[in-house]
């Protein structure tokens, strides 16, 4: 699962403005009076696993939630963030994300988790809602229709992308978690703007499982799938980033010494990005 420090900086002084990432739920007392462009992000849903080769679904991301706020010192915000959802073990379920929220005593925003994979369903997850904010998305829903599925994607700018489906004999459609659709070099704060978001997960198939690579979502990313061949090595598919959802994993069959490990969700989160202090 991505570690949100690796996309994000930040500081005070000399006209830079302050970026304050929100990871646990608590009670939150603004630093400086100002004004703010708060971010929600719900959590992604967990994947789900099946030694037997049989449709399963990946999770759906979490919802996305942002609102422009004046913040005073002499206020406090409830703020409530949202518990990626486990993959589910051994074909068995994953888990929904958990609801972000945040809230004082005149906005109340809220980014929905998203929905967990399921078991013998080729029915897509879906993304979290969202309410309460100038702008307010979908996440993207989970991959389905296949046993190779990957979670799907916060979407910022829009709905979130949607993660993939494809069936392990189908090799052209091995596919990505879906991608952010606010990808960059990296993270900074532009007027209160939210970017640096990462790539989906790569799905791994074969006997090498779980040598390959580059399965875990990126910021805001869905993981990838895994496919095991071999009923002698684990399967482990691709968490979700940020409020990502994760992949699926799945074998050629069930047994004792074949683990199959769906991905996680990512968590979720709240960013307070000042726009102006004083």
């Amino acid at each position: 699962m991505s570690n949100f420090t690796d996309f994000i900086s930040s500081g005070g002084g000399g006209g830079t403005l302050y970026t304050i990432p929100i990871t646990k739920s608590a009670t939150w007392t603004p630093p400086y009076n100002g004004t703010a462009v708060i971010h929600c992000i719900g959590a992604g849903g967990g994947g789900a696993s099946d030694g037997g080769g049989g449709y399963c679904s990946a999770g759906a991301a979490g919802g996305y939630s942002r609102k422009s706020v004046t913040l005073s010192t002499g206020t406090n915000w409830t703020m409530v963030v949202g518990a990626g959802g486990a993959g589910g073990n051994n074909s068995g379920n994953g888990v929904s994300g958990g609801n972000t929220t945040a809230t004082d005593s005149s906005s109340s925003l809220t980014a929905n988790g998203g929905a967990a994979g399921l078991t013998n369903s080729v029915g897509a997850p879906i993304g979290g809602s969202a309410s309460g904010g100038d702008i307010n998305n979908t996440g993207g829903a989970g991959g389905s229709n296949g046993n190779m599925c990957t979670g799907g994607a916060v979407g910022v700018l829009g709905t979130g992308m949607a993660g993939t489906g494809a069936m392990s004999v189908d090799a052209a459609a091995y596919g990505y978690g879906g991608h952010s659709d606010v990808q960059s070099p990296q993270f900074e704060n532009t007027n209160g703007e939210l970017r640096g978001g990462g790539r989906g997960g790569k799905t791994q198939y074969g006997n090498s499982i779980p040598s390959i690579v580059n399965s875990d979502g990126g910021f805001l990313a869905g993981g990838g799938a895994a496919w095991g061949v071999s009923d002698t090595r684990p399967a482990f598919a691709g968490d979700g980033g940020i409020g990502g959802g994760g992949g699926t994993s799945n074998g050629a069959q069930f047994s004792a010494i074949q683990i199959q490990n769906a991905g996680s969700g990512g968590n979720g989160l709240i960013i307070v990005m000042y726009t102006a202090i004083g």
